[in-house]
């Protein structure tokens, strides 16, 4: 597969478009073929854990007025179709009992779909931020990407790779409460900072507990790891952050690609904080914004 193909997206796996079925082998290639839905596994690389029922049903009422407009990417593997794209399409023609399915087959390697899952689901931005670390060990053990081929391919800055990856050396405990959505991306890469296991999980608990901001847990593991410089008064822990408040972090967060933070003061003022890793992450933040600058 030519490299560029991983940078426009899994559209340009699609290179003929026929809906008329073509006999197994070289002829399916690229071509977009009718397959039995029964005769469609989905990929051992498929890095998503969880899956919103309720957009798959919205997925499967579309599909039921339009029909599927955007075929399934596969591959042949064992005489079966292997899915390489579309998970949440197959399962939305499974939810309506279709029979076929319209597919591209695409001759890939498991390098190559295991890393166009992963493209696929950044660009719509549906992994969880483990989900999303996993792949990219994947692609480091399994396959030998360095990480800087692999910030390359998926479009992100090496830092954001290595930042991404360090969240697996979590404890079991905290990285469920990161999967609980508990605490942010934010707090776990602060709370890696602590290498014993049992202080990590105390801290986590903490925040998690007291809605502490990242700053707030910031000063925290300094406590931790530097407790001879503690402040002789510590200030009073911040009320839990409101769950509409919470609701536009994330919403803010999903949009800038950061962890966005709201930090409540008196009298109804407070401050938005928008963190980010190095100057490139921080042009594209601008950019966003509609700001051009050079840095």
């Amino acid at each position: 597969m030519p490299k560029n193909a991983l940078g426009k997206g899994l559209g340009a796996l699609i290179i003929k478009k026929d809906d008329t079925p073509a006999a197994s082998g070289k002829a399916d290639e690229e071509r977009v073929i009718k397959a039995a839905v029964s005769d469609i596994t989905t990929s051992p690389f498929q890095p998503r854990r969880h899956f919103n029922e309720k957009q798959i049903a919205e997925l499967a009422d579309s599909i039921r007025e339009r029909g599927l407009v955007q075929p399934l990417v596969v591959r042949r593997v064992d005489g079966k179709y292997e899915l390489i794209a579309g998970e949440r399409r197959l399962r939305a023609l499974k939810k309506l009992g279709m029979r076929t399915a319209k597919v591209v087959v695409h001759n890939a390697t498991d390098q190559e779909v295991a890393e166009l899952t992963l493209i696929e689901n950044l660009q719509r931005e549906d992994l969880t931020p483990l989900e999303e670390a996993e792949q990219y060990r994947l692609l480091q053990t399994r396959f030998g990407m360095k990480q800087e081929v692999i910030a390359r391919h998926v479009g992100k800055s090496r830092t954001v790779v290595a930042n991404m990856v360090r969240l697996l050396d979590l404890v079991a405990e905290v990285r469920g409460m990161l999967e609980a959505n508990s605490i942010t991306v934010g707090h776990a890469k602060v709370l890696l900072q602590l290498k014993d296991q049992d202080d990590q999980l105390r801290a986590a608990h903490r925040v998690e507990r007291q809605g502490l901001t990242v700053r707030q847990t910031e000063q925290l593991v300094r406590g931790i790891l530097y407790p001879e410089s503690k402040p002789e008064h510590t200030p009073a822990p911040a009320q839990p952050l409101p769950a509409a408040y919470q609701k536009v972090c994330r919403q803010l967060g999903k949009s800038l690609g950061a962890n966005v933070n709201i930090s409540l003061k008196a009298k109804g003022n407070g401050v938005i904080e928008i963190p980010y890793t190095g100057q490139k992450d921080l042009v594209r933040i601008l950019e966003i914004f509609g700001i051009s600058a050079k840095l």
